[in-house]
């Protein structure tokens, strides 16, 4: 064979191996052409669409573009023929060959109708984000959404019908109040502790009654009704109780090694504890406290919107007062003091396995073990009042009941953190313990609660204007 014939061959064999190289650069580029030329629109998503827009209102939404990326987002208020830029962002390419820019972005600003000269009413808000596609000549594709809003930068007017006089540290209160127009978030702030309105049955609307409390400790007081409407425009109106201070009683209590002895293990069962029995007691009266009372203030974040009791609640029959509301409370351990706490409620003792019975009507909200409360009950009277019954050694009743004024909810005991067969029982209000001595007092719901609650409403069913 000759050498030329040989590299005629050579020749011959390789030719659609070079063929194929410029197929596929021309393949590979059309990739990427394909690839810049993608023809997938962003997407916006509002987790609250807006409907309204107060005098500073917060917009969340979340734009993404899973091919080139993200491009710009840019928000406009338009109204009639004004228009405002509210929101504008535009991002730098940061590749050819993957995502150019974010593929998702969450964005978040604020908007100030007035400040921006737009007027109430009607108007849209227009949500626009482009990606870093080349479709479009280079100008990418767009994705608009057009939401309608209301303006309304007005907060709501409030007046304040009728409230308790005098209040006091651990005390109780109420207030009606009338808005203008329907609120989103209302009631009375005490002392920074939010206490829901309600509606007042059979008066007009936007008419409220609040339950207030005073925690025990405080030794003045600051109370305004807010108001929130939909646009989240708040109204403050300040309310004009004259804050009367008591004082409470101090007391001091040896705790012994017989009672750590009973009581501790009782505790260890439903808690982890370490420790000797005085630094098992400590912790029970400090972290289990806090972790009870956190319970209850949940269980007491949410009542029935009824006022399901009615006049004076009832103390447990033939029961006499032991400790009392907002004692201050010295724990002693041979002779040397180790712990302080307040005692939120009053001692009731009456004969062993007493009936407890319901103090008003109400519905069962917990009946379990509680911690230093032991087996206890909570009741919901409506409108922010309850009623906590512990140390039980029966309980009878269940989640759900409703249960009429001297119904039977158990027999006392002395579980939880209790030396003898007693009963505790306190009063919230809104989830605050206050004195229960006012709420057992027919006199003081007449003349703190009832006698202003009764003239506001028939101001309210008169017509009386908010102002």
């Amino acid at each position: 064979m000759s050498l030329d014939s040989a590299e005629k061959r050579a020749k011959k064999g390789s030719s659609p191996a070079l063929l194929l190289i410029p197929l596929l650069i021309l393949a590979a580029v059309g990739a990427v052409l394909w690839r810049l030329h993608e023809g997938e629109p962003p997407q916006i998503t509002f987790a609250h669409e807006p409907q309204f827009l107060g005098s500073k209102s917060t917009i969340s939404f979340k734009a993404s573009d899973a091919k080139s990326g993200l491009a710009s987002l840019h928000v406009a208020l338009i109204q009639g023929q004004k228009t405002a830029d509210v929101y504008d962002q535009k991002l730098e390419r940061r590749g050819w060959f993957s995502s150019a820019g974010p593929n998702v972005l969450e964005a978040s600003f604020q908007v100030e109708p007035k400040t921006l000269g737009f007027a109430q009413g009607n108007a849209e808000l227009v949500v626009t984000a482009h990606d870093f596609s080349w479709r479009n000549f280079r100008r990418g594709n767009v994705t608009t959404l057009t939401i309608p809003v209301v303006i309304d930068t007005r907060p709501p007017l409030v007046s304040v019908l009728n409230a308790t006089r005098y209040i006091r540290n651990g005390g109780s209160g109420v207030v009606v109040y009338r808005t203008d127009e329907p609120a989103g978030r209302h009631g009375v702030v005490v002392n920074d502790n939010f206490n829901p309105g309600y509606p007042l049955a059979g008066q007009p609307e936007n008419t409220y009654v609040a339950y207030v409390a005073v925690p025990h400790q405080a030794d003045s007081v600051n109370a305004y009704v807010t108001a929130v409407d939909k646009a989240g425009n708040e109204a403050r109106v300040p309310v004009p109780f004259i804050f009367k201070k008591k004082e409470y009683r101090n007391d001091t209590l040896e705790i012994s090694d017989s009672f750590l002895n009973s009581k501790m293990p009782e505790f260890q069962a439903h808690y982890d504890l370490s420790g000797t029995p005085v630094e098992q007691f400590i912790e029970v009266n400090n972290r289990v406290r806090k972790e009870n009372n956190a319970k209850i203030k949940e269980v007491c974040s949410i009542s029935t919107s009824e006022r399901l009791w009615k006049g004076a609640f009832l103390q447990m029959a033939r029961s006499s007062r032991r400790a009392g509301y907002a004692d201050h409370r010295t724990y002693t351990y041979q002779g040397k003091e180790i712990d302080n706490q307040y005692h939120l409620g009053l001692d009731l003792a009456s004969t062993a396995h007493a009936n407890v019975d319901a103090s008003n009507r109400g519905k069962v909200v917990f009946a379990d073990y509680l911690g230093i409360y032991g087996n206890a009950v909570i009741l919901d009277h409506g409108q922010g009042v309850f009623s906590l019954y512990g140390h039980m050694s029966q309980i009878k009743v269940k989640v759900g009941d409703l249960v009429e004024q001297g119904g039977l909810l158990g027999q006392s005991g002395f579980t939880g953190m209790a030396g003898g067969d007693h009963l505790h029982f306190s009063i919230l209000v809104n989830g605050l313990f206050v004195d229960p001595v006012e709420w057992l007092d027919p006199h003081w719901l007449q003349v703190s609660i009832d006698d202003f609650v009764k003239p506001a409403a028939a101001q309210a069913a008169a017509g009386q204007p908010a102002s």
